[in-house]
């Protein structure tokens, strides 16, 4: 029996070797991360890329989109970039971005269905030129008159700007547009009002606004989207001086309340009908920055 023991305890020390040894290869091997994307719900609309290739749909486990990463070398991140293309109706696209980091073996989740202050999103929205007659209710309601500067943040055809300016007597219009064909279509329906001089328009994105673009505005008209105009809000609020207006035709500013809110109608000489259009007009106190302003509840609109 004595002499047994040695060969015991060697055994013994053998077999914890060999724990250790597996142990540390398993710690040595690759292995996949798993990325849960979380997406708003339907019936929005959701379109993923991971590093610029369009995500698998089949990629679901459980209802969730899995993205299951190739195998990593162990103690080593891997960055991936998920751009969502988020669209909520018909006539809005929301892109939103995220940056991760994941190791292997990692299991991560993404929320995609929530805002983040650190990367913005983009918005965009396709462009549906507002009827003339229509324009007119919004530069009454506006009151624009001979000393005021009116911008169209998104301008399309520049309809409002043109109306604004030519039969309104406003002194000077500018507007902007994200999309090269409408900011070259916008520039010849100027040059054809004749008002190359008092209209001014260039290529630009509505949520890049600066003090340069909205500090001499006076109006500001809009039909961009409640999407849109939400984001919009914060650099209103930061640029624009007091005593200005914002004219929205159909759409809200989040939960900001309107000075006065009208439901207007127009024949549509095409359709041989009557459509009935809903405009809001706001104006600007400065006390806005210090969130000190008239709320609504937004479900209390029509939208």
């Amino acid at each position: 029996m004595l002499t047994s023991r040695p060969s015991i305890f060697a055994a013994f020390i053998l077999l914890l070797v060999g724990f250790a040894t597996n142990a540390a290869n398993a710690q040595d091997k690759k292995a996949q991360a798993t990325i849960k994307l979380l997406i708003p719900e339907l019936p929005t609309k959701t379109f993923l890329k991971v590093d610029g290739k369009d995500f698998d749909v089949a990629a679901t486990k459980d209802g969730d989109r899995m993205f299951i990463t190739p195998q990593l070398e162990p103690g080593t991140t891997t960055k991936y970039k998920i751009e969502a293309k988020i669209v909520p109706n018909n006539y809005t696209e929301i892109f939103r971005i995220r940056n991760v980091v994941v190791k292997a073996g990692e299991e991560l989740t993404v929320d995609l269905t929530k805002k983040d202050g650190k990367i913005k999103d983009d918005v965009r929205v396709r462009w549906v030129p507002t009827p003339e007659s229509v324009v007119r209710d919004m530069c009454e309601l506006a009151k624009i008159g001979k000393e005021d500067i009116v911008m169209d943040p998104g301008c399309g055809d520049a309809i409002m700007i043109i109306t604004a300016v030519r039969d309104y007597k406003a002194m000077k219009g500018k507007g902007t547009d994200i999309d090269q064909d409408r900011v070259k279509e916008s520039q010849k329906s100027v040059e054809m009002a004749g008002l190359k001089d008092k209209i001014t328009i260039k290529e630009g994105n509505a949520l890049k606004l600066t003090a340069e673009d909205l500090g001499d505005v006076t109006v500001l008209m809009l039909y961009m989207g409640n999407e849109l105009n939400s984001r919009l809000r914060p650099l209103i609020w930061e640029h624009m001086k007091p005593g200005s207006r914002i004219v929205s035709h159909r759409f809200i500013m989040d939960d900001w309340k309107p000075d006065k809110t009208i439901k207007v109608t127009h024949e549509d000489e095409f359709e041989e009908s009557v459509e009935e259009f809903t405009l809001h007009v706001w104006s600007v106190t400065g006390k806005e920055k210090m969130g000190i302003y008239p709320k609504i509840d937004p479900e209390t609109i029509d939208e």
